[in-house]
């Protein structure tokens, strides 16, 4: 899970990239370095905002798989006191 979504943030970036390049382009070259160094940092700040949402995320998804293994486990248990139940004579019963 977690590979799928670091392959997502990484598709993001790059259908992002294009979009972005085009916008760059379209503003013409940055002649001025102190801007460019600001716009390096936007970029950077968003793919650490995007890093930690994977991050989130990821840490999201295995807390629900541990939720869900307790889950599986407690099924399991029930499954096996039921067929116990089924299998034990009539005259033991508890009233």
């Amino acid at each position: 899970m977690k590979g799928m979504l670091s392959g997502l943030a990484w598709c993001v970036l790059a259908l992002a990239a294009p979009v972005r390049a085009a916008d760059v382009q379209s503003a013409g070259p940055i002649k001025d370095p102190k801007r460019l160094d600001h716009e390096i940092a936007t970029q950077a700040a968003k793919v650490k905002e995007l890093q930690t949402g994977v991050e989130r995320q990821e840490s999201l998804t295995h807390q629900n798989d541990a939720k869900l293994k307790q889950q599986d486990q407690a099924i399991a248990e029930l499954q096996q006191q039921l067929k116990a139940l089924k299998a034990a004579p009539p005259g033991n019963a508890h009233p």
